[in-house]
C-alpha cells in the first residue's frame, strides 16, 4: 500500500507542469497550457493505465508493472508529441517547427524533465519498496 501511494502521489505531482502555460508568448499567439499535452487521447489513456497498473490488483504482477510503466512513459510521449505537432504557422504560411521551438516556455522543459524523473523514480520505487 505504501508503495502505491508514494506512485501516485508522485505521479500526480509530475503532472502539476502541466497546469501552467507552455506554450504561445509572441504577439498575436495566444497562450496554450500545458493540460493540452494531458487532455489529448495519449495523455488520458497514460493515466488510466498508470492507476489501473498500481491500483488494481491483477493476478500477474507483471502485467501491472508493464501497465504503470506505460502510463509514465505515455505521459512523456504526449508531451513530446504535441510539442511537435504544436506548430505555428510563419509569414509564409508556412509550418515551421523551428518557430515552435523558439515560442516554447521554459516551463515546457521543465515538466518534460519532471516526466523523465518520474520515469527513473517509478523503476526505482517498483523495485526498492516491496508491496
Amino acid at each position: 500500500m505504501k508503495k502505491k501511494i508514494i506512485l501516485s502521489v508522485l505521479f500526480i505531482i509530475s503532472l502539476i507542469p502541466m497546469l501552467f502555460s507552455q506554450y504561445g508568448g509572441v504577439k498575436g499567439v495566444r497562450e496554450a497550457s500545458g493540460l493540452i499535452n494531458l487532455f489529448n487521447p495519449v495523455g488520458i489513456i497514460s493515466c488510466i493505465l498508470f492507476f489501473v497498473g498500481i491500483w488494481l490488483p491483477l493476478k500477474n504482477k507483471t502485467i501491472n508493472k508493464i501497465l504503470g510503466a506505460l502510463g509514465v512513459w505515455g505521459i512523456v510521449i504526449s508531451e513530446i508529441y504535441k510539442f511537435l505537432t504544436w506548430y505555428i504557422p510563419n509569414y509564409e504560411k508556412k509550418i515551421s517547427l523551428q518557430y515552435s521551438f523558439n515560442n516554447v516556455f521554459p516551463e515546457f522543459y521543465i515538466g518534460l524533465a519532471i516526466s523523465l524523473c518520474m520515469i527513473v523514480a517509478y523503476f526505482i520505487i517498483d523495485s526498492k519498496i516491496k508491496e
